[in-house]
């Protein structure tokens, strides 16, 4: 069995602005997780999932379960970053893993608005 070093947890749990940018992501995707998951409704019929201005059929249909992929996505793009923000900081470099968390923070932003839109086009 590995052993998982708890030493880079706990130096970086320590520092207060790590911490602060991890909780802060931690709250907004917990907050962008939630809103996915209530705005999905479930139904027989295909929701429209994708736009274009190319083609015949302006709207491309699948199941409604395509959506939940967008909750995936909150969960690892959480997970992840801060697990690597968590690595970066064990290796004394703590300006890189701030601007991941940032960057993520910048991200995560962007695709709550992309998902916003996505759903309004899904549930026409």
């Amino acid at each position: 069995m590995k052993n998982i070093p708890i030493d880079p947890v706990k130096n970086f749990v320590r520092d207060r602005t790590m911490v602060t940018l991890a909780g802060a992501l931690l709250a907004l995707g917990v907050a962008y997780i939630i809103y996915v998951t209530v705005a999905l409704e479930s139904s027989d019929l295909q929701v429209a999932t994708r736009y274009t201005a190319f083609g015949d059929t302006h709207f491309y249909r699948n199941k409604w379960y395509y959506l939940l992929s967008f909750v995936l996505f909150g969960v690892v793009l959480l997970g992840v970053h801060i697990a690597l923000a968590v690595k970066l900081y064990g290796r004394q470099q703590k300006q890189v893993a701030a601007a991941l968390l940032w960057l993520t923070l910048f991200l995560l932003i962007i695709g709550w608005i992309i998902t916003r839109s996505v759903l309004q086009i899904a549930f026409l």
